[in-house]
Parts: C-alpha cells; structure tokens; sequence
C-alpha cells in the first residue's frame, strides 16, 4: 500500500474514533467537515470493503441529502451522526 493510501487509513480510523470517544464520553468534539471532506475519496472505498469482507461496520445509517460531509461519513460508517448519550 503507497505511504499516503496509509496514512489515509490511519487518518480515517482516527477520526472515527475520535468522534466515537469524544460523544461516548459526552464531550462536543465534532468531526469537522473539512477533515471529513479530505477522508471521504478513501472513506467510499474501504468502509463498504471492510463492511461486505470482514463485517466490522454497521449498515449505513440514512441521512439528508443536504448533511455535510462530516454527518455523511459517520452515516457511511453505521454511526448516527446526531447519536448522543442518554441524560441522566
């Protein structure tokens, strides 16, 4: 794999899970579009490969079309973009 298709990868995953612990914990850290924008060419093409070969993501998760490049990527991930802890 060329160093830059990597380093996307990493980057990806990354982010991911940046989001996924930064909202678990109840911390407003947003996946922020510009980022989200640059993952998304590497995003298409290895979520729905690892999703259909390994199973380790969710099904896509419907959103607008009008949803900004960070909602789309965490959508094409199985993560609800709007997901938040429950109160209390």
């Amino acid at each position: 794999m060329p160093a830059a298709q990597g380093a996307a990868v990493a980057a990806l995953d990354a982010a991911v899970h940046a989001w996924d612990i930064a909202v678990a914990t109840g911390r407003r850290l947003p996946l922020a579009d510009a980022l989200a924008e640059g993952l998304e060419g590497v995003g298409a093409f290895l979520i729905p490969f690892v999703r259909d070969s390994f199973g380790k993501f969710s099904a896509a998760v419907p959103v607008a079309d009008d949803a900004g490049p960070a909602a789309k990527l965490l959508a094409l991930s199985g993560r609800d973009p709007r997901w938040a802890p429950a109160a209390g």
